[in-house]
């Protein structure tokens, strides 16, 4: 299982726990004793998916995690009020709402609460 559920946010399974990875972006030119070489082109951003929670394989396990996706994807917004951070967690219910949807039968749908 490998369930992508917003633009930063995964979720796998290794069969007795579900994991959810976060994206990161690397920037290669930061990294401890990088060295720039006179005439070589500058290295590209590399995408990385770290493991950022577990949760157990109960219903109670996966509501935690997508809970979890909007709280962190809060966090790592620059919201500066509370409108702001209502609207992100409205969008993130959205977008977690449709992947859920996206891998369900036409006659179940899954509502989440804001």
């Amino acid at each position: 299982m490998n369930v992508q559920l917003t633009a930063n946010y995964a979720l796998r399974s290794d069969g007795t726990q579900f994991i959810v990875s976060q994206r990161k972006l690397v920037d290669p030119t930061k990294a401890p004793g990088y060295k720039a070489v006179e005439g070589a082109p500058v290295p590209e951003l590399r995408e990385r998916w770290d493991d950022v929670a577990y949760y157990p394989l109960t219903s109670g396990g996966l509501t935690a995690l997508l809970d979890s996706v909007r709280m962190r994807t809060v966090a790592a917004s620059d919201a500066s009020s509370l409108m702001e951070i209502g609207e992100i967690l409205r969008q993130t219910t959205q977008e977690l709402t449709d992947a859920v949807n996206a891998g369900l039968s036409p006659q179940f749908t899954v509502k989440l609460s804001a």
